[in-house]
């Protein structure tokens, strides 16, 4: 299984970013410097103007350095998800931007088709100022951390606070206002893996749910229909085929059970890990928040499908176990500030709607690597627990 760095773009030079920057009636920089790590998703440089000209990048930009340069932060897409995860990032920062307290980067300028002097999706960004959290963690203080967990409630609270109707991405209609858009899930097909293990019929369109979807029982639905038509095409999933007439069973099932869409949609980062979360070290303030590409609004269980939020991005047992601590510290100050409903609504309703997040879960875990030829000692184990959830529903 190829990674998603392993498909971003590569030979941008620093003409083609000036050439990208006149073509946006922009001052040149005077430094284009890529960043030495990349992201998963985008290839990142920096870009360094001279104070004098922020006011023609934006109104709003202030010099971040010393010597009162400006930067703007250029990431630069690769043709995983075309269009969508441009526009839904951008649209989901506008809207935070515009009904949140919380900072988060101003977008000077993107371009989600390849129409452009880069060949390549893009957007254009104020830079943050501060360090990821992740980066400094081993060194902050009990007293820093506990400051930390108080702001990362105030984020959580009010990225929740609003209530939606239904499960979607976002975008933008003809007058630039922010409106429901496609579902965007880091667990899609990308389009170089479709290319790869796909027959040539098939694209990110057909192996992908959409939307706007008016329910969470239509949500689940749609995605039960997607991996149907993978299991009907794909050889790999052939020893699954005999489960079709259950899995229609189940969709029809659904509607037989309102109490599943007892839930609050809500709109969620996803990926809330301190590798996403910038602060200043002197005044112990959090100064952003990153990587907006795959938020969008969700059923409240669902805020957290990866559980990567409060982890400090390391790789052991004892990092797991310190995102555990923190966690129960973070709930703990919920409890204290009486926001109990923002923990008690990110929990299933009921037994049976676990059950049908659980069921279409490893439906999609075994959809995911057949396909890849990886993982087939524990797919059985996986496709027990779909027949599992599909008595559950007496189906």
């Amino acid at each position: 299984m190829s990674t998603p760095k392993a498909h971003l773009p590569v030979s941008i030079s620093e003409d083609d970013i000036k050439a990208l920057l006149v073509s946006l009636d922009l001052p040149p920089p005077q430094l284009v410097s890529p960043l030495p790590t990349t992201a998963e998703y985008h290839s990142i440089y920096v870009l360094s103007f001279p104070s004098a000209v922020a006011a023609s990048l934006s109104p709003t930009l202030a010099p971040l350095r010393e010597d009162g340069h400006v930067q703007l932060i250029l990431r630069i897409s690769g043709n995983h998800l075309p269009r969508i995860k441009t526009i839904n990032e951008v649209a989901v920062m506008t809207w935070v931007r515009q009904n949140t307290r919380f900072p988060v980067a101003e977008v000077v300028r993107f371009d989600a088709t390849t129409d452009n002097p880069l060949g390549h999706e893009y957007t254009l960004l104020q830079s943050l100022p501060g360090v990821a959290v992740s980066d400094v963690y081993d060194r902050l203080s009990p007293e820093v951390l506990d400051r930390l967990i108080d702001q990362m409630v105030d984020i959580v609270h009010q990225t929740h606070a609003m209530s939606w109707h239904g499960v979607f991405g976002l975008q933008f209609d003809s007058n630039g206002d922010v409106v429901p858009g496609p579902v965007i899930e880091e667990t899609f097909w990308h389009s170089p893996d479709v290319a790869k293990y796909w027959p040539a019929s098939e694209s990110v369109e057909s192996l992908n749910i959409s939307g706007p979807y008016e329910s969470y029982t239509d949500y689940i639905a749609a995605m039960v229909r997607v991996y149907q038509h993978a299991i009907r095409v794909h050889p790999t999933l052939e020893n699954m085929r005999d489960l079709l007439p259950r899995l229609d069973a189940f969709v029809e099932a659904l509607s037989k059970h309102p109490e599943l869409n007892n839930t609050r949609y809500i709109l969620a980062h996803k990926d809330l890990h301190f590798g996403n979360v910038m602060f200043d070290e002197l005044s112990g303030c959090i100064t952003g928040i990153l990587d907006w590409e795959f938020s969008s609004i969700v059923p409240a269980p669902r805020w957290n499908p990866v559980r990567a939020f409060l982890w400090n991005g390391q790789y052991s047992q004892d990092a797991t176990e310190e995102k555990n601590r923190v966690n129960k510290l973070f709930r703990e100050r919920c409890v204290a500030r009486g926001l109990v409903s923002l923990l008690e609504e990110t929990n299933f309703s009921s037994a049976i709607q676990q059950a049908m997040q659980d069921t279409v879960n490893y439906l999609r875990a075994i959809v995911e690597v057949s396909p890849r030829h990886q993982k087939a000692e524990v797919v059985p184990n996986w496709r027990a627990s779909v027949e599992e959830g599909l008595t559950t529903f007496q189906v």
